[in-house]
Order: structure tokens, then C-alpha cells, then sequence
């Protein structure tokens, strides 16, 4: 009779990560999606970015040429090579709307509204079918390769122990000290945009212990998985940061 309600106890545990994970995947999908604006020459569009990150503005068959805004509110660099533009709202105006301006290179003009949320990174697409050529294949091509993809390609990467192309894998023994929790960090994945860290996590209080994602969360952390959220004493589980 034990042996049966520990076996149910299992199958409650494995129901419930495979639950977590669906839901991780569409938190990912919709928190990382990029933000595509349909816009005209002279025209004005909304969007949100973040405001303690870096949020990337690209524009889709043309090419960023310069910026305008008002003093002191963003930080705005462009990137020549690639003909786009990375922002982020400065502490003196991150609690309020901005202006943007963006002149391209085949002189079109667009007036950004921009709002500043406690959100990781935004990519902002913007299409203007007047400039766009194949304008569809190269708007697929940005979200396929998506900030969302890159993140549960490296998750699952993570959870499985593999090798994945572009990233470094090296191994650990680091503790980090959360009084009476232990935590270990056991392995780096270290690539171009993200690293993945997993950990080891163990409670070791004498009751029952419930872990959340949000528990993890800080400045940079894009997504955190939690291998099984609810600890018996002495239990481990694995945890996953992506930053």
C-alpha cells in the first residue's frame, strides 16, 4: 500500500513538470515575441520596451540612418553595420512615455511612442510595405530567430545535458549562500547572447518547501525553470536561469 501511494505521489510529480513546462513555453512565446508595427512614411506607432534592459528596433528592407530624441531621456546607439538601433530609457525617464524619431535611409520617417515596463528586452518590428522587399520572408526570418527560440533551444539543451552550437559548456561546483537554503551551481552555458546556468537545490529546512520562478527573477534574468517546485526536507531539484 505505501509502495502504490508513493507511485501516485510520482505520477503527481510528473504531471505537474510537464505542466510547468507548457506553461514556461508559452510564458517564453508571449513575454520574447517580437513586436511587429505595420507603419507609413510619417506615421506614428506605439510600443512597450524594456526599462531596466537594452530593447533592439529594427527596420524591415531599410536600414536605420539616425535617430532623434529628447535630451537625457534615452540612451540610443545605432548599429552601422546591421542599419538598426538599441535603446533604453535613462533613471530620469523610465516612468513615463518617449519620443522617438527614425529616419532611414530611404528617407522614410516614423515617430515612435515608446513605453517603459519592468519587462526583459523587447525586439520592435517595423514594416513599411512602401520600403519592404520580400518583406514577409524577412519578417519570418526575425521570428524564427527570435529571442524566444534562441531561450527554449537553450533550455532544452539545459534539461537534456547536451551540446549546443554557439555555446561554451563548462562544469562547476560554486555554492551560493541562501542561509538555510543550499544551492550549487553545477553548469555554464555560456554563448554570444544568452548564458544558461543550472543549479542544484536542496531543502534543507524540515518541511515542505514550494519554489516559484519568480523567486529567481533579477536585473538581466531573461527565463527560469524549476525542475519540481514543491520539496519534501532533504529533497533537490534543478534550476535553470537563463540571463
Amino acid at each position: 500500500m505505501e509502495k502504490e501511494i508513493q507511485s501516485n505521489q510520482r505520477g503527481v510529480q510528473v504531471k505537474k513538470l510537464t505542466i510547468n513546462f507548457l506553461f514556461f513555453t508559452i510564458f517564453a512565446l508571449d513575454s520574447f515575441a517580437a513586436q511587429i508595427r505595420s507603419v507609413e512614411d510619417g506615421s506614428e506607432f506605439s510600443a512597450e520596451i524594456s526599462k531596466i534592459d537594452t530593447n533592439r528596433i529594427k527596420v524591415v528592407g531599410d536600414r536605420v540612418r539616425s535617430v532623434k530624441s529628447n535630451a537625457g531621456e534615452l540612451e540610443v546607439s545605432v548599429e552601422e553595420r546591421l542599419g538598426e538601433i538599441y535603446v533604453r530609457p535613462t533613471s530620469m525617464a523610465e516612468n513615463k512615455p518617449l519620443n522617438l524619431f527614425i529616419i532611414t535611409e530611404q528617407n522614410f520617417t516614423y515617430k515612435a511612442l515608446l513605453y517603459p515596463k519592468s519587462i526583459p528586452s523587447e525586439q520592435i518590428i517595423i514594416r513599411n510595405d512602401d520600403a519592404v522587399v520580400n518583406s514577409d520572408a524577412d519578417v519570418a526570418k526575425v521570428t524564427k530567430n527570435s529571442y524566444e527560440q534562441q531561450i527554449i533551444s537553450l533550455l532544452k539543451a539545459m534539461r537534456s545535458k547536451k551540446k549546443l552550437e554557439g555555446y561554451q559548456i563548462k562544469s562547476e561546483k560554486k555554492y551560493v549562500d541562501l542561509g538555510d537554503l543550499e544551492m550549487k551551481k553545477i553548469t555554464t552555458y555560456k554563448g554570444q547572447n544568452f548564458i544558461g546556468e543550472i543549479f542544484t537545490f536542496k531543502n534543507s529546512s524540515n518541511q515542505l518547501l514550494n519554489l516559484e520562478e519568480k523567486m529567481f527573477f533579477k536585473n538581466g534574468v531573461r527565463a527560469v525553470k524549476i525542475e519540481n517546485g514543491s520539496l519534501l526536507p532533504d529533497e533537490v531539484t534543478e534550476i535553470l536561469i537563463v540571463s
